[in-house]
């Protein structure tokens, strides 16, 4: 049935895609503008070519339609009365980087493979109170509701993106929108993401080499009166994936991982290919307001979400015999499942404006949740009630003051004030959110405990300066954490809480530029902590990227550049499928690692192509690198991709 529903869409889709084909292949390349191109003063202008009717309404539309006549604005935009309309990215600058843990800025790991769990490098704080379900390994990858675009489009606008890397890894994602009249516009997005393993069990021998497959699905609209007074902003988000969890390298006859990481054709922990899991959501977000007056309007935010996250493993004896598993709890003799049912609705109304370059917004909330757990045939819900606040003022565009906080009543709350100028910014936040429902209650044959675990507490400043001129910037910044009973997985992967606090402390800087035909870019980000060890960083993480534009006869732009990342050595966690948390593990050191990638990029007219061999280094400056405990980075490899937009 899924298979069915994406068919129809993309079937929808096609017929304007192949019309808009035609007329881009002519169209104005000055429509999709390059920044890091030299301009030239002495380009001679269009000239009309004499033409009438039909010949010349073709010529003006290939001319007028393009990034310019298109904007997209987020909720976030709209909700703060800011008017904000951005411009979709036409540039090639680090369009190369795909992969979602490239696209993060390299502060994310995952276990190798595109589509796997994912986990922060660094320690970040909730951006949500409340109680949460706690399966979030995959959440990632999933469309998120503060990035979702709405359009205002002149014309259909579609977006076809392609990637296709080493391993498998492989996404496409198909984006179209169009406004029904100047005031509705209306939008679809497809994401299809898949990764092959590279480790060996029984079904990569029989040919089956499928580790991930992933499947997004949005539906997104909004919609204003002529006089603007009334907005309206909705979607639909579907996602569902699938995994076949392998469990890391399986070390035999005394081989350890370091010696692994020689090797291409490592054998999987789960030699069986028994262990799957699976999570699927569908969430309905509502956002409308209504412009009383420009200092007293009204607004309404309504969210549904249906959630089921599952694990099974039909050889648990054998991994249990392995030791992969702490415990037998009897109540399974042959196989494990684990299964977690979610449902939540929440509404929140409340009054904003804006004064005098003021803005306000005060609401009350109201979420409830219910888990069920069908194994073990018990349930867990609970009603919460909330009450917010947000304050900004603005001395000029670029100097203003927020401050906003939220509090669920009787327990979580959270507070935040953030000062920014050209020169610097600060930002102070406190948070206490309750431990997730993963954290106090889990139960299954392998794991089990029901426990009440206190507010875990964040405080958090962070600062940051601002220095540049016209051809290089330079941005340090440093970053402060306490945090108090922090809740984390041991080496048996059971939740635990430290009533002992945490101090984490990270500065370093970004930095970039151009130099004739040169771009370069850094990021470098030293961390220290304080306290018990219960929570695993590297100290230093660095990137930077080089790259020379060239530009052919005014129709091709390239670029040849090189990508490199590193990470210090530390215990990077283990991960635990059958409650898709990752671990604490004092077995061994991942080691440090450079890699680098060698990467070129082309844009012809509307359409943008990359060619990269990621790993290029492996070999040279150190042999292959663990992601996590047991599970390797994807060896040296191949991809390329292309991104196409479409604007007739």
């Amino acid at each position: 049935m899924k298979c069915r529903l994406v068919l129809f869409l993309v079937l929808l889709g096609i017929s304007p895609v192949f019309g808009q084909t035609l007329q881009s292949a002519g169209g104005n390349r000055n429509d999709f503008p390059d920044p890091m191109a030299p301009k030239d003063p002495n380009a001679p202008k269009p000239v009309s070519n004499g033409k009438s009717g039909r010949a010349a309404l073709d010529d003006s539309t290939k001319q007028i339609y393009g990034p310019q006549t298109m904007s997209y604005s987020l909720e976030e935009d709209v909700l703060n009365g800011r008017g904000v309309k951005k411009s979709v990215d036409t540039s090639l600058h680090l369009f190369h980087r795909y992969l979602f843990q490239e696209r993060s800025g390299f502060l994310t790991a995952h276990l190798g493979n595109e589509g796997t769990a994912v986990r922060p490098v660094f320690i970040k704080k909730p951006d949500q109170i409340g109680t949460q379900m706690g399966y979030n390994a995959y959440m990632p990858y999933a469309f998120a509701t503060d990035e979702v675009k709405y359009y205002q489009t002149k014309s259909p606008y579609s977006d076809v993106e392609y990637y296709l890397g080493a391993g498998g890894q492989t996404r496409l994602n198909f984006t179209f929108a169009r406004n029904i009249d100047s005031l509705w516009n209306m939008g679809f997005e497809i994401q299809r993401q898949v990764s092959d393993k590279f480790l060996t069990d029984q079904k990569y021998k029989s040919g089956n080499q499928t580790l991930t497959e992933q499947w997004g699905v949005l539906f997104q609209t909004n919609f204003r009166t002529r006089n603007n007074r009334y907005r309206l902003l909705s979607h639909l988000n579907y996602f569902d994936m699938g995994i076949q969890d392998q469990g890391g390298v399986q070390l035999l006859n005394g081989l350890d991982p370091t010696t692994a990481l020689k090797y291409t054709d490592n054998g999987a922990l789960f030699s069986s290919a028994g262990a799957q899991s699976n999570d699927s959501f569908l969430k309905f977000h509502f956002y409308h307001e209504f412009i009383g007056f420009k200092g007293l309007q009204f607004f309404q935010r309504v969210d549904v979400e249906n959630r089921a996250a599952k694990f099974k493993d039909m050889d648990f004896v054998t991994n249990l015999s392995n030791a992969y598993y702490p415990k037998n709890y009897g109540t399974q003799t042959d196989s494990l499942y684990n299964e977690n049912q979610w449902q939540s609705y929440s509404h929140q109304t409340g009054f904003k404006g804006i004064f005098r370059g003021f803005t306000y917004r005060t609401y009350f909330k109201q979420r409830y949740w219910d888990l069920n757990n069908p194994i073990a045939g018990s349930r867990r819900n609970r009603l919460e009630n909330y009450v917010g606040l947000f304050l900004q003022q603005k001395f000029n565009d670029k100097i203003d003051f927020t401050a906003d906080g939220e509090y669920l009543l009787g327990s979580d709350y959270r507070l935040q004030a953030n000062f920014s100028s050209p020169f610097f910014q600060v930002k102070a936040s406190r948070t206490s959110i309750s431990p997730s429902v993963a954290q106090n209650w889990t139960n299954n044959a392998a794991f089990r405990w029901d426990q009440s675990l206190t507010n875990v507490s964040f405080d958090e400043l962070t600062g940051s300066l601002d220095f540049h001129t016209k051809q290089v910037y330079f941005r340090p910044t440093a970053t402060i954490q306490r945090i108090s009973n922090y809740v984390y997985f041991d080496t048996l992967a059971t939740a635990k809480q430290t009533s002992e606090g945490i101090g984490v402390f990270r500065t370093g800087f970004s930095a970039g530029g151009t130099f004739k035909r040169f771009e370069w870019s850094t990021l470098v980000l030293a961390n220290t902590k304080t306290g018990p060890d219960v929570m695993r960083m590297p100290n230093l993480v660095a990137s930077a990227n080089l790259a020379l534009n060239v530009q052919y006869k005014k129709l091709l732009y390239m670029q040849f550049g090189i990508d490199v990342q590193h990470q210090s050595a530390y215990y990077a966690d283990a991960y635990m499928p059958t409650i898709q948390q990752y671990h604490l593990q004092d077995r061994y050191e991942i080691p440090a690692f450079v890699q680098a990638d060698a990467y070129v990029t082309l844009r012809i007219n509307r359409v943008r192509l990359f060619f990269k061999m990621q790993n290029v280094s492996q070999g040279l400056l150190n042999s292959n690198y663990y992601t996590a405990y047991l599970h390797q980075a994807m060896p040296r490899s191949f991809g390329y991709g292309v991104r196409w937009l479409l604007f007739d």
